[in-house]
């Protein structure tokens, strides 16, 4: 059976806030994100992540990316990466990244990091042995979609629209989606993972309960949306990383909330994945009981 993710469900999945606790009260979120030629996706990302409520947030990435995020990002810790010839990050970055790892409570591996030779190693060795959620979007699934081993061990969150799922699961695409809940949730049994399987109806399952949000926003459908929603979920996963399952589902109401408000404000053919971001603090305080209605 499958529920369905309302407003008064995932009020009470947010992460409590007590008014007295310091930044290392809310968890620290670690991104190994972007490349030479994507450095908006981390970006993105990383912005969600910072929007989301962590304590600490850091960006690792390769130098064309943080050269950005410098200015960008003045609140994200910064962790500069060996890149290879293609401007990906290079396999030498492991020994720098795993004492980082150490320190955080969730883990995104993905969001324009590109598909280049040494990535499935550098996914492999960096989640080996991590005892928090990681969160895997984009090349990330790609790169898993090779061999999907790293899955055996850890907590996994995989956010795949429908394609990508096609990879991972060895579907076809265009042949799942009148039995996508069943098919969600056997993959997710199987694996021991949380799936967040995107579309105009998104679908969280961990194999055992199974929630679903239908709202479709043709506004949404654009570079840099699915980066955003990644970076919301790592940074909710850091505050609450015991609840995979619950914060998957908070993190797609807040993400379709937002989205809905940029919709409304202007238009699905002018909105950006930024001015979902934007209307990210809206969607938060609807949930705290301080705005007006949701947005129709």
């Amino acid at each position: 059976m499958t529920e369905e993710i309302t407003l008064e469900l995932v009020k009470s999945f947010l992460p409590p806030r007590q008014e007295t606790a310091g930044k290392w009260s809310f968890g620290r979120a670690m991104l190994v994100c972007g490349s030479a030629g994507m450095p908006g996706a981390a970006l993105l990302a990383a912005e969600g992540v910072l929007r989301s409520g962590p304590g600490l947030v850091q960006l690792c990435a390769v130098e064309p990316v943080l050269q950005a995020a410098k200015i960008r990002l003045p609140e994200c810790l910064l962790l500069s990466l060996p890149m290879e010839a293609g401007g990906h990050i290079a396999k030498a970055a492991l020994p720098l990244l795993l004492p980082q790892r150490e320190k955080a409570q969730s883990l995104l591996f993905g969001c324009g990091a590109g598909i280049w030779e040494e990535g499935w190693s550098l996914l492999a060795g960096l989640t080996k042995g991590f005892s928090g959620p990681v969160v895997a979007d984009a090349d990330g699934l790609n790169l898993l979609a090779a061999d999907l081993s790293p899955l055996e061990q850890g907590s996994w969150v995989l956010t795949p629209h429908w394609r990508e799922f096609c990879r991972l699961a060895g579907c076809s695409f265009g042949r799942l989606e009148p039995g996508a809940a069943g098919v969600a949730a056997a993959f997710a049994a199987r694996h021991q993972i949380v799936l967040v399987l995107k579309g105009a109806e998104t679908l969280v399952t961990d194999g055992r309960r199974t929630l679903s949000l239908s709202a479709p926003n043709s506004g949404m459908a654009k570079g840099g949306s699915g980066d955003l929603l990644a970076g919301i979920l790592c940074g909710l996963l850091a505050q609450s990383p015991q609840r995979p399952l619950e914060m998957a589902a908070l993190s797609v109401w807040l993400h379709s909330q937002a989205g809905l408000l940029a919709r409304r404000d202007l238009g699905p053919y002018a909105m950006l994945s930024r001015d979902i971001l934007a209307r990210l603090p809206q969607a938060f305080r609807q949930l705290e009981g301080r705005a007006g209605s949701a947005a129709r």
